[in-house]
């Protein structure tokens, strides 16, 4: 499979301990991912709310948005026309219908036992690739997002996420149970990045955070992004005042995440298959 040249002229310079031929040296692991090169691609935080639709569902309402890679930026849409019809072409990615292949990322107000507001879905097929996510405006209209993801999710043969096996299954399951709503998501295959790139022995990452692998490898760093352990309380203040400055935020935050766990999975694609749902749980 060939992938984007940047990506593969880095993946090269780390595993060979040595520096990556667009200029940027490959740092010791104790110290931070490489920054301000003119070979990084910085994406800009965008403040602005997408637009999205009502959706009236037997369990509530929720907001749906629907984006294409084009609407996140100039980056992502040549990342898509450079990466996408190859993973879809590729064996263990070959699906006849879009939403057989998920790639999943779920934003929540805690780490257990709280709600879940954002299901982020990138679906890869035929016709390209599209954004899904699902908001909750407040807090009563969980219901309605997950059972909302659950069917869309119900159709995937193959689910990808980073740490979804640790993480986002179990709290998408404890949600459905909490509202009493049946598990559907079985998917034949699941593959968590967290779990492949933890494998990876030969490369010299200070950590195997998302946005870490993204900077060594994609060549993307995020201006402006919300940290992950801010978001809960962003949430919180969207819900009481209706300003949607950190909600756009907090959007865009869950597209790259989606993004770059798309590229990470065809990065390592050929080394690592996916493992059948149910094994492996952790990684």
């Amino acid at each position: 499979m060939l992938l984007p040249r940047h990506t593969r002229r880095r993946l090269s310079a780390l595993r060979a301990g040595g520096q990556y031929a667009g200029g940027d040296a490959v740092q010791p692991t104790e110290q931070a991912p490489p920054a301000g090169s003119p070979a990084d691609t910085v994406i800009a935080p965008n403040p602005t709310m997408p637009p999205g639709l009502v959706v009236e569902h037997s369990r509530g309402s929720y907001l749906s948005i629907r984006l294409m890679p084009a609407d996140i930026g100039q980056w992502a849409e040549q990342l898509a026309v450079d990466l996408f019809e190859e993973l879809v072409q590729n064996e263990a990615f070959a699906v006849e219908a879009r939403h057989e292949v998920a790639f999943l990322d779920i934003e929540t107000t805690g780490l257990s036992s709280t709600p879940l507001f954002l299901v982020g879905v990138l679906h890869v097929g035929a016709d390209g690739p599209h954004f899904h996510q699902l908001l909750a405006r407040d807090y009563a209209e969980e219901a309605a997002t997950l059972a909302a993801a659950l069917e869309m999710l119900a159709e995937a043969k193959i689910l990808v996420s980073f740490n979804g096996r640790a993480f986002d299954v179990p709290f998408l399951r404890d949600r459905s149970r909490y509202h009493r709503m049946e598990w559907t998501v079985q998917p034949q295959q699941h593959l968590d990045i967290l779990w492949v790139a933890r494998r990876q022995r030969d490369l010299p990452v200070p950590d195997h955070r998302l946005v870490t692998l993204e900077s060594y490898l994609c060549g993307r760093r995020r201006g402006g992004d919300i940290p992950g352990e801010l978001i809960p309380a962003a949430y919180h203040r969207f819900v009481d005042t209706g300003a949607t400055d950190e909600m756009a935020l907090i959007l865009q935050h869950n597209q790259i995440d989606l993004l770059t766990t798309a590229e990470l999975a065809a990065c390592w694609q050929g080394e690592v298959l996916p493992c059948p749902e149910g094994q492996g749980e952790r990684p």
